[in-house]
């Protein structure tokens, strides 16, 4: 199966393609086109055009997740796809937000898109499989979410509460030589994810989408950088369980990614790349 990136953190030195901070997957799985997240903008219809996808026939499109950099482009790929459901979690309808140093920024989606076009999505609360050996899941803390998750937080009412990460949903694939694991962010902690495909799913062969040990760097504001010995476990995990086949790029951080590659053969992903599962 291919993977095509249409929406990275990066991209090739010299390439045509776009580059924003977020994440935007597509691939066809039993002869059905599926979007996995959307970006933060419009940007990915035009990397789509640049490796001759046509978007107008995705057959389904999920969302990991509310955040911005993952939703970003969804009102226009509702704009220009007129048929194609939108799967996420019920949860992910709230209103959220990202702590950065003393300052509270919205970070969650166009909620208006939820009223302009109500029969579009589909929302989960359970596990389900959407087509024959492709599930979306939520994710079981076997451990601590990392420490950006404390930094995450929900309005409801008119209180501000922690995150409880309840909106955040991974794909699973079930194949002949494993478990294809996609996720967003992995906010819950990448081995979170990876535990919970396992227990439910079977033996993760591979993993795509972004791990989460870093944040954007914003005007006047550093980027957030997860413990170094966050990243020692995911290297850990990765080469106890022996899992073939790695790819991250999105929210990632380049030190953590030097690490990953040199200690766990995992491999960076970049707009316009395409992916051999």
């Amino acid at each position: 199966m291919r993977i095509h990136v249409l929406i990275e953190d990066s991209k090739p030195k010299g390439s045509a393609f776009i580059a924003e901070y977020g994440l935007c997957l597509y691939f066809v799985y039993k002869g059905k086109r599926i979007l996995f997240d959307t970006g933060a903008s419009d940007a990915f219809i035009y990397n789509a055009t640049l490796l001759g996808i046509d978007l107008l026939k995705v057959d389904m499109c999920i969302l990991s997740h509310s955040h911005e950099g993952h939703t970003g482009g969804l009102a226009y790929f509702l704009g220009i796809n007129k048929e194609a459901p939108v799967y996420m979690k019920s949860a992910a309808r709230g209103e959220f937000y990202i702590r950065r140093l003393a300052k509270l920024e919205y970070a969650g989606m166009d909620r208006p898109l939820l009223e302009k076009y109500p029969d579009r999505f589909r929302f989960i609360d359970d596990d389900v499989e959407i087509l024959d050996g492709l599930y979306l899941s939520g994710v079981q803390k076997h451990r601590k979410p990392p420490l950006f998750a404390s930094m995450m937080y929900e309005k409801r009412g008119d209180a501000l509460v922690r995150d409880d990460l309840s909106q955040e949903l991974f794909l699973a694939m079930r194949g002949d030589e494993g478990v294809t694991v996609i996720n967003g962010c992995s906010h819950n902690g990448l081995i979170n994810v990876l535990m919970t495909a396992e227990e439910k799913y079977g033996p993760v062969s591979a993993v795509v989408g972004g791990f989460h040990l870093s944040s954007a760097r914003r005007s006047g504001i550093p980027a957030f950088q997860e413990p170094a010995g966050e990243t020692a476990a995911i290297i850990r995990y990765i080469n106890q369980k022996k899992i073939k086949k790695v790819y991250t790029g999105h929210c990632t951080g380049e030190k953590s990614l030097e690490r990953l590659e040199m200690m766990a053969r995992v491999k960076r992903i970049q707009s316009g790349d395409v992916i051999e599962i």
